[in-house]
């Protein structure tokens, strides 16, 4: 004998609040490792020593000085552009007031970085017992959640 079973809407009420707390309770999850990652990349860029960090910008700068002042004193030397000489001797001084800003304005950011993970790792222990009570919270919801499509399931007395 078939059984068919009345719309349960209360049953569907709470298969759907179940399954968003469920997200929810998959959210937390992923946003505490989230905060795992960026404390431990912080924490690494804290670690490194700050001339390792500016390695790069101090090595690409000097590298464009050189050509620069290179391209200047070989055009120079070629006497070819004698005309010229006024005008290359302000280009190289401006792309090397260029190279300068732009060395400036790397290890500026290099300094922010810096500091917003300092401040990252500083506050490590809040982000993390924040994220802990929403993961606290979303379980005991899934939970009373599960609870209650249980509750509200239709049971087929023979």
């Amino acid at each position: 004998m078939n059984h068919t079973y009345a719309y349960n809407r209360a049953h569907d009420e709470a298969h759907r609040l179940a399954r968003r707390h469920e997200r929810d309770l998959h959210w937390a999850k992923e946003r505490r490792r989230q905060h795992e990652r960026e404390i431990g990349e912080a924490m690494l860029l804290v670690a490194t020593k700050p001339a390792t960090l500016a390695r790069k910008t101090m090595l690409v700068s000097t590298i464009l000085l050189i050509v620069i002042v290179g391209g200047d004193g070989f055009i120079e030397s070629t006497g070819a552009f004698a005309a010229w000489l006024p005008i290359v001797h302000w280009a190289a001084v401006a792309l090397v007031v260029g190279v300068l800003i732009g060395a400036l304005i790397s290890l500026l950011k290099l300094r922010n970085r810096i500091q917003a993970a300092r401040t990252l790792v500083r506050s490590n222990d809040a982000r993390l017992a924040h994220t802990q009570y929403h993961i606290n919270e979303s379980v005991h919801l899934f939970v009373d959640s599960r609870t209650e499509v249980h509750n509200t399931r239709q049971v087929h007395l023979v």
